[in-house]
């Protein structure tokens, strides 16, 4: 049985906030950093009782960590695909973090990762990180050759699956995004995400109306977003258009045009 769930909802976007350390010393700093700035969020005079009218104000800077397993080192140092580690660092991390939600992703290099692991590798490490239920959900990529089976994989442990895809290239048509995260929906995904890079602001605009288009339809909630300066609109604004988190940053960034989490809030 999981330990979080994961609870998204547009109307209230959560934030998200990545974990890069190599190993666990770095994820210790990080996560310490992390629960400092929470810490000092929720004790400063901006934290109050907000004006009649107004929206409620949240109670913390964070609402979920995502760990990069991409990054930790036994797998950036080629020492080979044992998810052993890998559990080793998210039980730490779980420890450390005990009341916020963690979302694991392993990158590949064909999605902007920074290891690569055989197709089977990535499902075993799916199936071991899942095992554990100390992850609120697992990230699988979209177009992963095993994506059926890393899916499985996960749900068999009843965790959440946030189905991801990435161009670093461009922003595909309204309905290549739309088709895409409808494809993510009927694999079974709990959560459809993709991220794109414009080169114009009418690719801003591509990303936004293809992402209002499909959460009329979607039974199951969207992360959407345009990378870079350019798209840093979206990571501030997409909840009206259907978006229900962003990923903003205490320290590293994991993507281009992550912005720091205190401003986000």
């Amino acid at each position: 049985m999981p330990r979080h769930r994961l609870v998204l909802d547009a109307r209230s976007p959560s934030i998200i906030v990545p974990l890069t350390g190599c190993d666990l010393t770095e994820l210790t700093e990080q996560i310490g950093a992390l629960l400092t700035a929470d810490a000092e969020f929720r004790s400063s005079p901006a934290v109050g009782t907000p004006p009649a009218g107004a929206p409620p104000v949240a109670a913390r800077l964070v609402d979920m960590a995502e760990w990069r397993v991409d990054l930790y080192e036994p797998f950036t140092a080629g020492a080979g695909s044992d998810p052993a580690p890998a559990v080793e660092a998210l039980e730490r991390i779980s420890a450390l973090l005990p009341a916020l939600p963690v979302l694991a992703t392993f990158r590949t290099r064909a999605e902007g990762g920074g290891a690569e692991i055989s197709p089977e590798a990535y499902v075993a490490l799916v199936e071991a990180l899942s095992s554990t239920g100390l992850a609120a959900a697992i990230d699988v990529e979209y177009r992963h050759p095993l994506v059926g089976d890393a899916i499985t994989a996960a749900h068999r442990h009843r965790i959440q699956v946030v189905a991801s895809t990435h161009d670093f290239d461009a922003t595909p048509p309204a309905e290549e995004i739309v088709a895409r995260l409808t494809a993510m929906e009927d694999a079974g995904a709990d959560v459809a995400k993709i991220a794109v890079t414009p080169r114009s602001a009418a690719d801003v605009v591509t990303l936004l109306s293809a992402t209002e288009e499909r959460y009329r339809a979607a039974r199951i909630p969207l992360i959407t977003m345009s990378m870079g300066g350019l798209g840093a609109v979206t990571r501030l604004g997409g909840g009206p258009f259907g978006s229900s988190a962003t990923f903003a940053t205490v320290g590293a960034a994991s993507a281009p045009g992550q912005l720091p989490a205190e401003g986000v809030r």
